[in-house]
């Protein structure tokens, strides 16, 4: 598989499953899955609640052993903690005792690379998402949404080719979720680098991507991958069109394939995906 367009993968899994030992037996959390992600694609990940993308995401980072399969990263096989790429988590897990700035440079000084050398990208990347003037506040000064913006800044100043993104703005609300959904495009589109976003969401999933990976229930194998083809830079208006439903009704099919979704009263054996 080389990924959409032809263009090199720069992750590859192939035949990935993952068993968690458990109290009560065994529990197949992922089930051969195989797909590549070629440089510079935005992919999403969408499926219901307890289906093994954040798993996934481990995996890739090789904070946990596949228990069958491979994944590599360029040409690294991926069979420990990988380093060279950036992770966004759902909180933004800011230290609360550094300022702004100095949370992003933490990443710079476990690193043990040169603090002088990465400020100036880490006071651009701020002034990239709109934290311009705000590098020497604390956290907690922050609104949620700044917090996040700052948290992805974190995970771009040593100039990752890989961002793995966990869900990363479902801790915030509505209106700030959208402005949040524009501001990582806009990263996006500068930087362009490889991004792997997991979500519940449809609509963010479309609106974001060039592909949507769509995982079932578990144990998590993909159901689907659709390539959305729409214009961008992308603003909200897209989200109206009769191309933008279609994909989303696309990926709504799936779930309502595989009792995901059920228009029926009885009872959902799956967390329904909004």
């Amino acid at each position: 598989m080389t990924g959409s367009g032809g263009a090199k993968p720069l992750v590859a899994a192939t035949d990935v499953s993952k068993v968690y030992e458990t109290r009560d037996g065994p529990v197949l959390a992922l089930d051969r899955v195989s797909f590549t992600v070629p440089e510079g694609q935005f992919l999403s990940i969408v499926g219901p609640s307890g289906c093994g993308k954040s798993t996934l995401m481990l995996l890739i980072a090789g904070l946990l052993p596949c228990s069958d399969g491979t994944i590599a990263v360029g040409d690294v096989r991926i069979d420990r903690p990988y380093t060279n790429l950036g992770i966004v988590f759902q909180e933004a897990v800011l230290l609360d005792w550094r300022r702004v700035l100095d949370n992003l440079l933490l990443q710079i000084e476990v690193r043990h690379l040169d603090k002088r050398a990465y400020r100036q990208r880490a006071l651009e990347l701020l002034a990239l998402v709109g934290l311009q003037g705000f590098e020497h506040k604390y956290p907690y000064e922050l609104s949620g949404g700044m917090r996040q913006r700052a948290s992805i800044c974190r995970a771009l100043v040593h100039d990752p080719p890989l961002l793995l993104m966990d869900e990363p703005f479902g801790a915030v609300d509505a209106i700030t979720r959208d402005q949040l959904n524009l501001d990582l495009q806009h990263i996006w589109l500068q930087t362009r680098k490889t991004v792997i976003f997991i979500t519940h969401s449809i609509a963010e999933a479309v609106f974001l991507s060039d592909r949507v990976m769509v995982m079932s229930a578990r144990p998590g194998r993909i159901e689907a991958q659709i390539d959305i083809d729409l214009p961008r830079p992308r603003a909200f208006g897209v989200r109206e069109t009769p191309e933008f439903a279609a994909y989303a009704r696309q990926i709504r099919r799936v779930f309502e394939a595989t009792g995901i979704i059920r228009d029926t009263e009885g009872e959902r054996t799956t967390t329904f995906v909004d």
